[in-house]
C-alpha cells in the first residue's frame, strides 16, 4: 500500500467517527498512506472543521453525538464541494438513497477494510480532481455582454449604477457586500478568481488561509441564485484554486 504514498501527499481528510479506537486506526493507517487527518468524535462538530479545514474529502460516520451523518450532509453541502464517504453499519436503502440525495459520493460499510477505504477514497479523489478541472475549462467562447456599467451574462444582468442584480426579470435581494462579490466574479467570468484576489478586491485584506466568511457568502449567493446544489450554473468552485463564473451555460 505504500507505493502510491506520494500521490497522496498534502491531501487532506477530516474523519467523523464516534468510536474512538475505530476513529484512530483509521486516522492512523491514512496518515501511514501520507494523509493529513483532522479527526472528530462528534456530528455538531464536523460543520465547523469542514468549513474550517476545506479537506479534499470527508470520512463521515452515520451515527454520530450531536447531529447525524444526514444532517451534517444536509448543512455542509451549502459550503463544501468535496467528495463525501459515508460510513454505515446499517444496510438501509432509504438511508442511503437520502444522503445520496443529499450529496453523499460513496458509502463504506463497518467493519472497514483498509485496502477498500484506501480504494475507494483514491476513486473519490480522482473524480473531484477531474470534477475541477472540467470546471476550470468550461469556459464557453459566449461573452458576457458589457454596456457602461451594464453587465449580462447568462439570465443575470448586473448595473453598477443602481447596484442591483436581475435573475431574468426577478431582482435578487442582495446585500451590498453579495453585490459587490456577485458583480465582480460576473465582471471577471471566464476566468478563476483566487481567495487572495477575491479578499483583496472584497474587503481589501490578505486571505489569511483560514478565514471561510467568502465560501459562506457565496452559498448565500448561490441560494438566492437558486442554484446550491452542485453541479452549479453560475459559480463554480475550482478546488485548491477559488472561484469562477461560467460565461455561459
Amino acid at each position: 500500500m505504500q507505493g502510491n504514498k506520494l500521490s497522496q501527499e498534502h491531501k487532506k481528510i477530516v474523519l467523523i467517527e464516534d468510536d474512538s479506537r475505530q476513529q484512530q486506526l483509521v486516522a492512523t493507517f491514512l496518515r501511514s498512506e501520507g494523509f493529513e487527518v483532522i479527526s472528530s468524535e462528534r456530528g455538531d462538530q464536523a460543520p465547523e472543521l469542514i468549513a474550517k479545514h476545506s479537506p479534499d474529502a470527508v470520512l463521515l460516520d452515520l451515527m454520530l453525538p450531536g447531529m447525524d451523518g444526514i444532517q451534517v450532509c444536509q448543512v455542509v453541502r451549502d459550503f463544501y464541494s468535496g467528495p463525501i464517504l459515508m460510513v454505515t453499519a446499517q444496510g438501509d436503502d432509504v438511508t442511503e438513497v437520502s444522503a445520496l440525495n443529499l450529496g453523499v459520493d460513496d458509502f463504506l460499510s463497518k467493519p472497514l477494510r483498509p485496502h477498500v477505504l484506501l480504494a475507494r477514497l483514491r476513486s473519490a479523489l480522482r473524480r473531484s480532481e477531474r470534477a475541477s478541472t472540467i470546471d476550470a475549462l468550461q469556459m464557453s467562447n459566449s461573452e458576457p455582454v458589457r454596456h457602461p456599467n451594464r453587465i449580462i451574462c447568462q439570465e443575470l444582468t448586473a448595473d453598477k449604477t443602481q447596484r442591483r442584480i436581475w435573475l431574468s426579470e426577478q431582482l435578487l435581494e442582495l446585500t451590498d457586500a453579495e453585490f459587490d462579490l456577485l458583480y465582480f466574479l460576473m465582471d471577471n467570468a471566464g476566468h478563476v478568481l483566487p481567495r487572495d484576489v477575491l479578499f483583496k478586491e472584497m474587503r481589501g485584506i490578505d486571505y489569511d488561509g483560514l478565514d471561510r466568511s467568502l465560501d459562506m457568502r457565496v452559498s448565500t449567493i448561490r441560494k438566492k441564485l437558486n442554484d446550491n446544489t452542485p453541479p452549479y450554473r453560475y459559480i463554480k468552485s475550482v478546488r485548491g484554486k477559488g472561484y469562477l463564473f461560467v460565461k455561459a451555460a
